[in-house]
């Protein structure tokens, strides 16, 4: 959150705008109500990104938000069973030639994911394919009743006006006294 350069107020977004040559931090009011031209940055991407640290920040590695373009198989272990049993080979022979230990056979097979050097050495030794292209996995399309696009708010009326079946409540029992009633004094 900024102020405007322009009106002075505070606590607003602001972006950079073209005001008679001069670059000035604007709020959305003033742009529209002026006609500001809004300034864009333009970035120019490299064709292959650099695996190098970024320079000045002292911060090494790959980025780790960019996708992948494969990815392990949701049925690896299936794929590693079937190309075993194919081959006619167990557990601890398919082990033994790739000098591993049976358990990580094992844990390969159950779908537990090991590691990418065994799941390498797995797909060589059988010749199975066990990396897939990767596919979005998480879209869904919500429509609402108009043909506009929903927002956040739509969103939440739906849900807080959806009847949620509630279980009724067991009566609680009130201490000190019985299931059957208060006791008669004589």
């Amino acid at each position: 959150m900024g102020t405007c350069e322009l009106c002075g107020i505070e606590g607003t977004a602001t972006r950079r705008s073209t005001v008679h040559g001069t670059i000035l931090d604007c709020c959305t009011n003033c742009i529209d109500s002026m006609g500001l031209v809004v300034e864009r940055k333009v970035v120019q991407l490299p064709d292959a990104a650099p695996e190098s640290h970024v320079v000045g920040k002292g911060i090494s590695g790959v980025d780790i938000m960019t996708k992948d373009e494969i990815e392990l198989a949701p049925d690896f272990h299936s794929r590693i069973r079937r190309a075993r049993e194919n081959q006619g080979l167990s557990q601890s022979e398919l082990a033994k030639s790739m000098n591993l230990k049976v358990s990580a056979i094992q844990k390969a097979e159950n779908g537990i994911r090991p590691t990418d050097t065994i799941l390498e050495k797995i797909s060589k030794s059988l010749g199975v394919k066990l990396f897939v292209e990767s596919a979005p996995s998480n879209s869904r399309v919500v429509e609402s009743a108009s043909h506009r696009e929903m927002t956040i708010s739509d969103a939440a009326t739906k849900i807080s006006t959806e009847d949620r079946g509630k279980v009724p409540r067991k009566k609680a029992r009130r201490l000190g006294v019985s299931r059957k009633g208060a006791r008669n004094r004589r």
